[in-house]
């Protein structure tokens, strides 16, 4: 009985990224100095997504202009990727046997929780990055990250830590974000 109301659950969710994915042509990618912040209260008003800060910017992602916000559930496995046709920046949530599902919500310590299997993985890439292209995805490699509400419509999460790109071991920088993706 347990497994086939995961699997009820997996398929609604399924149909309502593929429904909410329609329709979905414009861009809206925003990157920001450092100066300039965003407070609550505009993320609100604008239905910002997604926001990340890192390296002195800050990148957004409208919750009307994402793109095929792709969702893949398979045996606990949850997959997440979150971009604009812009396709200039991206999110990317992983999330393998954490049953989070089952959980509602949950905070992670990484990289504590990828012991000794990788159960967690948060990473970004940046197209405008100013370096090689492997060093375009960066990891997020040391931090927390609390997931507050995930349901078969939503997801929501903060995160705080440093990560690098891919090959940059030893470069770490702050990274902080937070992400409210209706699918």
């Amino acid at each position: 009985m347990k497994i086939e109301s995961h699997i009820v659950l997996f398929a609604v969710i399924s149909i309502l990224f593929l429904s909410a994915c329609t329709g979905k042509t414009k861009s809206n990618t925003n990157m920001m100095d450092g100066e300039n912040e965003i407070s609550k209260t505009e993320l609100q008003n604008e239905k910002i997504a997604v926001m990340v800060e890192m390296e002195g910017k800050t990148f957004t992602l409208h919750q009307k202009e994402l793109v095929n916000n792709i969702l893949t559930i398979k045996n606990d496995t949850l997959q997440f990727v979150f971009y604009t046709n812009e396709n200039l920046f991206q999110l990317n949530l992983n999330l393998n046997n954490t049953d989070i599902l089952r959980q509602g919500s949950a905070t992670y310590t990484i990289p504590d929780i990828n012991q000794p299997k990788v159960k967690v993985d948060l990473s970004f890439f940046n197209n405008e990055r100013d370096v090689k292209s492997m060093n375009k995805r960066i990891i997020f490699r040391k931090g927390i990250l609390n997931i507050t509400k995930i349901t078969e419509h939503q997801l929501q999460m903060t995160f705080e830590g440093e990560g690098s790109g891919m090959l940059e071991y030893g470069k770490n920088f702050p990274i902080s974000g937070e992400a409210t993706v209706n699918f």
